[in-house]
C-alpha cells in the first residue's frame, strides 16, 4: 500500500535551458554542451552509483531528473545519520556548482512535507511545496520554503546551530549558499576552491553583457551572491585569498551570509571577528559536523 512519510525536498530548476537546446539545434557547440550535461554532469552527480554513494545508505536520498527540472529528497527518519534538510541541501550545492561549472544558473526551493518517493517518481505535499517556492524565487537561488525555514530554525543550539550553508538575501528570505566554497561540493572534490571561483568569475562576467536583459538581471543579481561568498571567505578561513574577485557593480543586492550565525550589523566582522561557519562531511560516521579549518 502506498504511503506518504516526511521529506525534505528540493526542486530545482536549469534556468535558460529551453533557450540553448533550441540553439543547440544549430549548433554543434552547443551539442556537445548538451550531450556532456545529461551523458555525463548530470548522471554523475544523481546517481546512486555517482558522487551520491558518498552520503551515508541510511541517509536514504534519492535524486530524479526530467528536462531541466532536477528532484532531491531524503525521508525524516531518527536513523538519518545527520538532518535530511541537511543532506538534501548540500547535494542542491553540488548540483548548482556542477551546472555553474557549464555556465548555467539554477533556481529552486526547498520544503519540508509529505511525499512518496520510488526510484523514477515523487508526488506529495512537500513535492508541491518545493515545485511552487522555485515558481516564486524569481533570481537565481535556492530558497527555503516556511516549512524548511522551521526545520531549519530547529537546529539553532544544536551541533548544527552553526552550519555555514544558509544566507539570506536581500529581500530577507532564506536561501541556500549555492556557491558555498567547500572542496567536497566542488565539481571536482579533489580541485581548488580558488580556481574554480576564478572561472565562476569569468563567466559572470562574460553574461553580464547579456543582450538579454531579464537575462542579465539574473546574472546581476548572482554577482551579488558570488560578491558575498568573496567578501566573506577572503583570507578568513583559507578558502579564497583573492579579494580582487569581487565583482563591482552598484546594482548588486546584499546577501548575509552564514544564515544560521550571523555578522554583526556594524564592520568589524570585517576584521577577524565574523564568525566561523561549519559544514558537513558528506559521509559522517558520527552525527557531529565537521568544523572548517
Amino acid at each position: 500500500m502506498m504511503e506518504f512519510h516526511p521529506h525534505a525536498v528540493a526542486y530545482l530548476d536549469i534556468l535558460g535551458f529551453s533557450n540553448f537546446v533550441k540553439a543547440a539545434e544549430e549548433d554543434s557547440i552547443k551539442l556537445k554542451q548538451l550531450d556532456m550535461l545529461f551523458n555525463e554532469i548530470i548522471p554523475r552527480e544523481i546517481s546512486s552509483e555517482g558522487r551520491n554513494s558518498a552520503f551515508p545508505d541510511n541517509m536514504e536520498l534519492k535524486c530524479l531528473s526530467c528536462s531541466d527540472s532536477l528532484v532531491i529528497s531524503a525521508p525524516i527518519s531518527e536513523k538519518s545519520p545527520y538532518p535530511p534538510l541537511v543532506a538534501v541541501s548540500i547535494k542542491a550545492i553540488q548540483i548548482t556548482h556542477a551546472l555553474l561549472d557549464m555556465g548555467f544558473l539554477v533556481r529552486g526551493a526547498i520544503a519540508v512535507g509529505n511525499a512518496h518517493c520510488t526510484e523514477s517518481n515523487i508526488f506529495g505535499t512537500g513535492f508541491q511545496q518545493a515545485v511552487e517556492g522555485e515558481k516564486s524565487a524569481v533570481d537565481p537561488q535556492i530558497m527555503l520554503n516556511e516549512s524548511a525555514v522551521q526545520a531549519l530554525d530547529g537546529l539553532k543550539g544544536s551541533l548544527y546551530g552553526n552550519l555555514g550553508i544558509f544566507a539570506k538575501n536581500n529581500s530577507g528570505q532564506i536561501i541556500l549558499d549555492s556557491i558555498y566554497p567547500e572542496q567536497n561540493y566542488l565539481p571536482n572534490k579533489n580541485g581548488d576552491v580558488e580556481e574554480y571561483f576564478k572561472k565562476y568569475r569569468q563567466i559572470i562576467m562574460d553574461n553580464l553583457v547579456h543582450i538579454n536583459p531579464e537575462a542579465r538581471r539574473k546574472w546581476l543579481w548572482f554577482s551579488g551572491l558570488f560578491n558575498a561568498n568573496v567578501k566573506y571567505f577572503t583570507s578568513r578561513f583559507g578558502f579564497l585569498k583573492d579579494k580582487t574577485m569581487m565583482i563591482s557593480d552598484d546594482e548588486l543586492p546584499d546577501i548575509v551570509i552564514n544564515y544560521l550565525n550571523p555578522p554583526p550589523a556594524d564592520s568589524t566582522w570585517l576584521q577577524e571577528r565574523s564568525p566561523q561557519p561549519l559544514c558537513v562531511k558528506i559521509k559522517a560516521p558520527e552525527r557531529s559536523p565537521k568544523e572548517e579549518s
